[in-house]
Order: C-alpha cells, then sequence, then structure tokens
C-alpha cells in the first residue's frame, strides 16, 4: 500500500513538473542556432552569406508569445545576418496583421527582409473553420498594405533578383501549399539565370511541388518542430502531409537544400525538447550528399558545426 502510494506521488509531482516546464518554462526560451549550410554550387564570392531564418511569429499583441517573438527579433538584429527569410505565420490571424507588422517594423538587414504568408495569416486554420465565424479572406493586396511602412518584401508566388558581390541571387516566395495558395509557375515565370537560387514557402510539404528542385536552398516552417519531442523518438505529430521526420532541421531533396525551422511563436503554449529558434544559416561550399534526405529522414539535432544558445 505504501509503495503504490510512493508511485502514485512520484507519477503526479513528475506529471506536474513536466506540465509548468513544457507550458511556462520552454516556451518562453529562443535558442539561437548557428548552422553552416553546404551548397554544391555555391559562387566563392557568395561563400560565408549570413541569412537569418524566422518562421511562425504568431504575432498576436496580447498574447505572452509576443515577448518571445519580441526576443527573437531582438536577437536577430544582434546576429546582424546578410538578409532576413521569414517563412509565413507572421500573425495568429489577419485580425493580427497590423499587429504583426508592428511587431515586425524593427526587422531589417543589408540587403533586405522577405517574407511568405503563411495557414494564420489567411485565417485558414483548423480552429477558424470549426469554431470562429468565417470572414472574407485576406488578399495579397490587404496584407501588402499592412506591411508598407515595414522594410519586409512580400514574395507571395513572386520572386526577385539581388545581385550581391557582383553575382546574382534569386529569392522565390511560393504560396503556402498547406491551404491551397501555392502557385510555383507564376512564381518562377519571369525568373531568369542566377547564380544562387533561394525559395521561402510555409509548409515544408513545398519540397513535393514540381520545379521546387529549381531552389538551391528552400527554407519552411510551419511545423514548430512538432513542438514536443520525445527522447528517441523525436514528434509524435507535425502538421506535414508526408513525413513528419520533414518538422524541423536541414535535409535535402536531390541536389536542394531545405532548412525547416521549429519557428517561434505556438499554436498551443507548450514546447518540450523543442524550443523556439532563430536560425542563422551560414552559406557554404559543400556536397549536399551529407545532409540526410527528406524523403528518409531528417535529424533535428544539433550537427556538427552547429551550436546552440537560449535567451
Amino acid at each position: 500500500m505504501i509503495t503504490t502510494a510512493i508511485i502514485l506521488w512520484i507519477l503526479v509531482a513528475a506529471t506536474a513538473t513536466f506540465w509548468v516546464y513544457a507550458s511556462l518554462i520552454e516556451p518562453q526560451r529562443v535558442c539561437v542556432r548557428q548552422i553552416d549550410v553546404p551548397l554544391p554550387n555555391l559562387p566563392e564570392a557568395l561563400v560565408g552569406l549570413r541569412i537569418a531564418h524566422l518562421s511562425d511569429l504568431h504575432c498576436a499583441c496580447h498574447r505572452r508569445d509576443d515577448s518571445v517573438t519580441n526576443g527573437a527579433i531582438a536577437e536577430t538584429l544582434r546576429q546582424a545576418p546578410d538578409l532576413v527569410a521569414i517563412t509565413g505565420d507572421l500573425s495568429n490571424g489577419f485580425r493580427y496583421a497590423n499587429c504583426a507588422a508592428e511587431r515586425l517594423d524593427e526587422l531589417s538587414a543589408r540587403y533586405g527582409v522577405y517574407a511568405v504568408l503563411g495557414n494564420h495569416d489567411w485565417n485558414c486554420t483548423l480552429e477558424t473553420y470549426l469554431f470562429g465565424s468565417r470572414k472574407p479572406d485576406p488578399t495579397v493586396q490587404d496584407w501588402e498594405q499592412s506591411l508598407s511602412q515595414t522594410e519586409i518584401q512580400l514574395l507571395e508566388n513572386k520572386s526577385c533578383l539581388l545581385t550581391l558581390k557582383g553575382q546574382t541571387v534569386a529569392i522565390v516566395g511560393v504560396g503556402d501549399p498547406s491551404c491551397g495558395r501555392d502557385d510555383i509557375e507564376t512564381a518562377l515565370k519571369e525568373i531568369g539565370p542566377a547564380d544562387l537560387k533561394i525559395m521561402l514557402a510555409h509548409s515544408p510539404d513545398a519540397i513535393d511541388l514540381p520545379r521546387a528542385d529549381w531552389a538551391d536552398l528552400l527554407l519552411a516552417g510551419h511545423t514548430h518542430g512538432g513542438q514536443c519531442r520525445l527522447p528517441g523518438l523525436g514528434s509524435p505529430w507535425a502538421p506535414v502531409w508526408r513525413l513528419r521526420r520533414r518538422s524541423s532541421g536541414l535535409m535535402r531533396s536531390g541536389q536542394t537544400v531545405i532548412h525547416v525551422s521549429r519557428g517561434i511563436g505556438a499554436g498551443l503554449d507548450a514546447r518540450f525538447l523543442c524550443p523556439a529558434e532563430v536560425c542563422i544559416l551560414t552559406l557554404r561550399q559543400g556536397v549536399a550528399e551529407q545532409i540526410p534526405n527528406a524523403e528518409l529522414r531528417d535529424r533535428a539535432n544539433i550537427k556538427p558545426g552547429e551550436y546552440q544558445r537560449c535567451i
């Protein structure tokens, strides 16, 4: 009887500890991850280019997550990247678009800040369909208006060309495939030859889109890394249609290198062994085959050449 009581109390204490950590402590942490990204065809002049990859900020003005967002933005600026890429879910719904613009107004980088929209930005969520009142979907023009006072260039099925250190860099944004906003043909229609080709998309399922292999580097988010990861098992669930192992980390498909961010905010205010992250991607010349294949597995743990610290 006494043994049973002790076991029950241990289980209660362990459950309480897990709940406190997962709901009150880890969601308030933001890790800065420095990641070397090997690209097979990277020009020598672009070696060392640093890209800050942010995703899933879920700005909502009144949520406690906004303090995490503010910390992530401040840390991004301290890292002084060459350019910033945001892969969707700037807000927790279009009604918070102005709030997102206010939060993101500080972001700047030498070669610009680029973003695509995510399913929350389009009000395309399960919660909205089940419990919310359906309002007219926002338009790209609505979002461009909201972001007009920031340095963010919205690339929703659009592209732009930059000249960096004498090299041509193409940045293409593809609409969110998780809610049917993708139009990769339109996004690539006016793009010409480039020395470095970067694609932004919200969901990592963009890997499977026809012509996604156009990109040397594809950046995505959406999954929050699964939010809760179990030792030895990884994430039990993540919102990806194909393989949940695509939920975070560096991977490849053919010669295209992919990075999926764990994001900043959270759909549920809980994270376990999966802290929010600001990722600083440093481009290097290298062989893509050294990176795990996206169709087989995803190593989400820190790899050689990376370090992690939390704010």
